[in-house]
C-alpha cells in the first residue's frame, strides 16, 4: 500500500513539475484514499497536494487540506490563515475559529450571510448582545409545519441570550413562544412519521422548562421522550431518561410528579425483567409519597390530603414486602390529626404489623454502566446550523474535519468528501463529470458512518439524475437512524423502477431495534409486493416483541403473498422473540396461520 501511495506522490510530482497541477492534483487525491496509512505518510501526501491544489487555482480545496495538516504542524493555524485571505467568508469565519479568534470569526459568518453560525461564534465570543440581536433577525422568518421547529430554537435562542443580558422580561416571553412553537412541531414529526425529530423537540421542552424555570415543560419533555425510547425498544436508554426526570422533579420539589414517575419506571423496569431495578423504583415510590404527606403538611393542607399520599405509600411498601414500614406508615396515618374513627383504624393495623418480618430486600438501582453522560446535546445549535446549511456537504464535512474530537480516519474521509463536494455543489446537473462526482460524494459521505451525513444525502437524492438517486439509496443502507427511512420512503414512491428497487435493498438492511416503527409503515403502505417482502425480512431480523407480533399478524392476516415472505424471512431468522409469541399463540391459531407458524419452528430445527 505505501509503495502505491509513494509512487503516486513520485508521479504527481513530476506532473507539478512541468506545471500540469491538474493531473498532480488528481494523483495525490487518488493517494489520499488511503487512509488507514499512518499519519506521517498520510501527511506527506497532503502536502503537495495542498500546493498542487493552490497552484491551480482551487483556494478551497488548497484550504480543506491545510485544515487537516494544520493540527500537524509547530505553528497550528499561523499558516493556514494566511491561505485563508484568497477563500470565501465562510472558509475565512472557519479558519479563525479554529485559530481561537471566534469574534472575528462571527464577523465573517455574518458576512457570509450565514446568520446562525454567526449568532452561535458571537455566543462563543460572549458577545450576546450581538448574538440577540442576530437570532431576533432569524425569528422573523416563517414558522408553521416543520419550520416551527427550526422557528423554535431560534426563539430559544433569542431567550437565552436575553437573559444573559439581564432582560428577564423579553427572555420569558421568548421562551413561551418557544414553548409553542416546539409543541406544534413535535405534534407534525408524529403525525409524519418522523418520530426521532418529535424526539428532538421533546428535549429541547425539557431545556426550555429548565431554563425558564417551567416544570410543567421540563415533564411534558421528559415523558414524551421516555414514551418514544419505549415505543422504538430502546429500553436502557428510557431507563435513563427516567433516571433524569426524577431527579428534575426532586430538585424542582415537585414530589408527586417524582413519586408518579417512580411508579412508571417500576413497571416498565418489571415488564421488561428488571426486578431488581423495578423494586428499588418501588421503594423509591413509597418514600417519595411520605415525604408528599411531609409537604402537604409543611403547606398547611388539610391532613386528608397527606392521608392519600402516605395510603399510596403503603400500598408500595406492600408491593415489595416492606412489612415493617407498612407498619410505620400506619402509625403515620394515626398520628396525623384526622376524624377520631379513621385515626383508631390506622392505630389499630399499625399494631398488626409489630413483629411482621420485611421480605428478603432484592432492589438493586441502575447499574453504573447503564447511566449515560447527563449531557443533552446543543440541538438548539447543531439543528439550526443543519437548517441553514441546506443540506451542504462541503460545509457538514468541514465541521467534522475541523472537529478534532472525531478519529483521524473520520477527519481524512470528510476532507476527502469535502474536496468532491466543492465540485459537485453549485455545479449544474447533466454533465456526465457532475454526475460521477455526485455518485462518488454519495459514497464517501456513507464512510463516514455519521447522522450529520444525513442532511446531504437528502439534499443529493433531490438532484434529478437516476444514477445519484440510486447512489444515494446504496449509501443509506448502512445508516442505521430512523430519519434514514425519510429518504429511503420517497424512493419507494419514485416513478424510475430502479430507484425503487434500490429502495426495497436499503429497506432490506435497515434492520435495528428502532427501526421497527418505520418497517411497520412500509408493510402496511407499500403497495409493491416486492418492497413489503424486503421490509418483512427486515423486521424478521429485528428481535423485538413489537415485530414478533407484526409478523405473526401478518402470518393470519396478510395476503398470500406476504405470508409466504414473512415465512420464508423468519426460517432464516435467529431471534429468539417470534419463538415465544409463536409457541404461546400456537394453540389458538387457525388452520393455515397454523401450519405456516409450524413449518417456521421446524425449518428452525425447534419443536412446535
Amino acid at each position: 500500500m505505501l509503495d502505491d501511495l509513494y509512487s503516486l506522490r513520485e508521479r504527481a510530482r513530476q506532473a507539478a513539475a512541468r506545471s500540469d497541477f491538474d493531473e498532480a492534483s488528481r494523483l495525490l487525491v487518488a493517494a489520499a484514499q488511503q487512509t488507514h496509512v499512518a499519519e506521517g505518510d498520510y501527511v506527506a501526501v497532503l502536502r503537495p497536494l495542498e500546493d498542487a491544489l493552490a497552484r491551480k487555482g482551487d483556494a478551497r480545496g488548497a484550504l480543506t487540506v491545510a485544515w487537516y495538516t494544520a493540527f500537524s504542524d509547530d505553528d497550528g493555524f499561523r499558516r493556514v490563515r494566511s491561505r485563508a485571505a484568497q477563500a470565501p467568508h465562510v472558509d475565512r469565519a472557519r479558519t479563525l475559529a479554529a485559530a481561537g479568534d471566534v469574534a472575528e470569526a462571527g464577523a465573517e459568518m455574518e458576512r457570509a450571510g450565514l446568520t446562525a453560525a454567526a449568532a452561535i461564534y458571537r455566543e462563543n465570543a460572549q458577545d450576546w448582545a450581538g448574538a440577540r440581536a442576530l437570532w431576533s433577525r432569524l425569528a422573523q422568518g416563517p414558522a408553521g409545519g416543520a419550520e416551527a421547529y427550526q422557528a423554535g430554537l431560534v426563539h430559544l435562542n433569542v431567550s437565552r441570550c436575553a437573559k444573559k443580558c439581564g432582560d428577564d422580561r423579553h427572555a420569558r416571553d421568548a421562551l413561551v413562544v418557544a414553548v409553542r412553537l416546539i409543541e406544534e412541531a413535535a405534534d407534525h414529526f408524529e403525525s409524519t412519521g418522523l418520530r426521532e425529530r418529535a424526539f428532538d423537540c421533546f428535549q429541547v421542552l425539557v431545556q426550555i422548562g429548565r431554563e425558564g424555570g417551567m416544570f410543567e415543560d421540563v415533564l411534558e419533555g421528559f415523558v414524551n421522550a421516555i414514551r418514544i425510547l419505549r415505543e422504538d425498544q430502546l429500553k436502557y436508554f428510557a431507563l435513563h431518561y427516567y433516571e433524569e426526570a426524577l431527579s428534575a422533579a426532586r430538585e424542582a420539589r415537585e414530589l408527586s410528579a417524582a413519586a408518579t414517575l417512580a411508579r412508571e419506571a417500576a413497571e416498565f423496569a418489571r415488564a421488561i425483567g428488571m426486578a431488581p431495578l423495578g423494586a428499588h423504583y418501588t421503594l423509591m415510590q413509597a418514600e417519595l409519597w411520605r415525604d408528599v404527606a411531609r409537604q402537604h403538611l409543611e403547606r398547611g393542607a388539610p391532613p386528608e390530603i397527606a392521608e392519600n399520599a402516605l395510603l399510596s405509600a403503603i400500598l408500595a411498601f406492600v408491593e415489595v414486602g416492606q412489612f415493617s414500614r407498612v407498619g410505620l406508615v400506619y402509625r403515620e396515618l394515626g398520628a396525623l390529626g384526622l376524624e377520631p374513627g379513621r385515626a383508631k383504624h390506622y392505630v389499630r393495623a399499625a399494631k398488626r404489623y409489630e413483629g411482621v418480618s420485611d421480605e428478603p430486600a432484592t432492589a438493586a438501582p441502575l447499574p453504573a454502566h447503564l447511566r449515560h453522560d447527563n449531557q443533552f446535546p446543543d440541538v438548539w445549535h447543531v439543528d439550526v446550523l443543519e437548517w441553514e446549511q441546506r443540506g451542504s456537504a462541503a460545509e457538514a464535512c468541514a465541521d467534522v474535519l475541523l472537529d478534532r474530537r472525531w478519529p483521524d480516519l473520520v477527519r481524512r474521509k470528510a476532507m476527502l468528501a469535502r474536496l468532491t463536494a466543492l465540485g459537485v455543489e453549485g455545479a449544474a446537473p447533466g454533465s456526465p463529470a457532475v454526475t460521477h462526482a455526485a455518485v462518488q460524494l454519495a459514497d464517501q459521505l456513507a464512510q463516514l458512518q455519521l447522522y450529520s451525513a444525513l442532511s446531504p444525502l437528502e439534499a443529493l437524492f433531490g438532484r434529478p439524475e437516476v444514477e445519484v438517486k440510486i447512489a444515494v439509496l446504496a449509501a443509506l443502507k448502512g445508516l442505521f437512524f430512523k430519519r434514514t427511512f425519510v429518504t429511503v420512503r420517497h424512493g419507494l414512491r419514485h416513478e424510475s423502477g430502479a430507484v425503487v428497487e434500490q429502495a426495497a435493498v436499503a429497506i432490506e438492511e435497515l434492520a435495528f431495534p428502532h427501526a421497527f416503527d418505520p418497517l411497520a409503515r412500509v408493510v402496511r403502505e407499500a403497495p409493491q409486493a416486492r418492497v413489503r417482502a424486503a421490509a418483512l425480512r427486515a423486521l424478521a431480523r429485528v428481535d423485538t416483541q413489537e415485530a414478533a407480533e407484526l409478523l405473526l399478524g401478518v402470518l393470519q392476516h396478510a395476503a398470500p403473498v406476504d405470508r409466504a415472505a414473512a415465512a420464508e424471512a423468519l426460517k432464516r431468522s435467529r431471534g429468539a422473540r417470534f419463538v415465544e409469541a409463536a409457541r404461546a399463540a400456537l394453540p389458538s391459531l387457525p388452520g393455515e396461520p397454523r401450519a405456516l407458524v409450524t413449518d417456521v419452528l421446524r425449518a428452525r430445527g425447534l419443536q412446535p
